[in-house]
């Protein structure tokens, strides 16, 4: 039998007015968070900003920029101002209960974490350029390619919610899995160029730290597409 490729969104049970989200995403994005009420539409807002955050940093990493930086912090602080109050509602709702609300109440909490870990890498850009710390022409390579893989993957959970396609499911936790190795593989290539001198004391710690930092949000990203699969799974078992 051929496996369908569109899964379980719990999401719309826990949300009345889904289908107009992702139509309405440029509109809500600048809203204050306050106004955002629905769980998907507010996910799928915080990723959005997840995925600024990150452009930003990595253009900050090449070319120190303070007004860039300050738009980071902003919408990292926004970012925590709409987990506090999506994962509120979601403990107050009446409708929302069993298995379905463990996984999710903790998706908001995750995205937040995601900014915090976001947060560090901008302290790790301030740093840089404050003290004027030069990444090696190698490193700024590793960078691209980490960051370009990092926002394709937070571009493609946000596509994941709004489709529900088992496919691109598939296809995001292997392209996480890539990333993951991909930092392993970087943090190697970084210790040949310490012990070679090739790159300062410095400069290791401040790109070990961003190393460490895409790799969990990657994480974070991981564990939510896991936990949407076990839903659909769950599903399918108990409707055979």
């Amino acid at each position: 039998m051929k496996e369908k490729q569109v899964f379980f969104n719990p999401f719309r049970i826990i949300s009345p007015k889904l289908n107009a989200e992702a139509s309405r995403l440029d509109e809500i994005y600048e809203s204050t968070p306050a106004e955002v009420t629905c769980l998907e539409e507010g996910l799928l807002v915080m990723i959005s900003k997840l995925k600024e955050i990150a452009g930003l940093i990595y253009k900050c990493l090449i070319i120190a920029d303070p007004v860039k930086l300050e738009r980071c912090e902003i919408l990292v602080r926004e970012v925590r101002q709409e987990e506090k109050g999506l994962t509120g509602d979601l403990v107050c709702s009446p409708t929302t209960t069993g298995d379905i609300l463990k996984t999710v109440i903790l998706f908001p909490g995750r995205l937040e974490r995601a900014g915090d870990l976001l947060k560090s890498m901008v302290n790790v850009a301030k740093i840089k350029a404050g003290e004027g710390i030069p990444f090696s022409d190698k490193a700024l390579e590793e960078l691209t390619q980490l960051f370009d893989l990092l926002t394709t993957i937070l571009s493609s959970f946000g596509d994941l919610l709004i489709t529900r396609n088992r496919s691109l499911a598939d296809h995001l936790l292997g392209e996480q899995k890539r990333l993951a190795q991909m930092t392993v593989d970087f943090a190697l290539t970084h210790e040949d160029r310490l012990i070679e001198g090739l790159c300062s004391p410095k400069a290791s710690s401040l790109y070990l730290d961003i190393l460490d930092s895409v790799k969990s949000v990657s994480a974070h990203i991981k564990e939510m597409t896991e936990s949407l699969l076990r839903i659909a799974d769950a599903q399918v078992a108990s409707t055979n």
